[in-house]
């Protein structure tokens, strides 16, 4: 039988050798997403008046203005993922020093790494609404 995780009750567990974000790599995906995609800020915040530079730069960046980009979260991300199978992949990621009190994180499926989602990037995209 396989060894499998701890698991909320009522699953079946996630097999422990099941493919997932490993620490060095998303360590390596996050300084690129830092470095490239503009990830930040590095100490979020609800304050409308909070971290006035990087939303700044930001916008300059995704060609909007401040007000939009105080808007885009990693949480309202087409590329955010925080179901709760994801959540228990992420447990296996050790939470890291920008994980501390910035929002529940979540995998980044077009950075490939664990992202806040009090934070937002340059890759930020709006989910796709669906059709009824």
């Amino acid at each position: 039988m396989k060894d499998f995780m701890m698991m909320p009750k009522g699953f079946m567990g996630l097999p422990s050798e099941e493919e997932f974000l490993t620490v060095a790599e998303n360590k390596a995906n996050f300084l690129i997403a830092v470095k490239d995609w503009h990830y930040g800020p590095e100490e979020p915040s609800n304050d409308p008046k909070a971290n006035p530079e990087f939303y700044d730069s930001l916008a300059e960046a995704m060609q909007c203005d401040a007000k939009d980009a105080r808007r885009k979260h990693c949480s309202n991300c087409g590329y955010y993922d925080n179901s709760l199978m994801t959540q228990v992949r992420i447990e296996r990621i050790p939470m890291a020093g920008y994980d501390t009190g910035y929002g529940y994180r979540g995998h980044c499926k077009k950075l490939n790494f664990i992202c806040n989602d009090m934070r937002v990037c340059q890759a930020w995209e709006d989910e796709e609404e669906e059709e009824y």
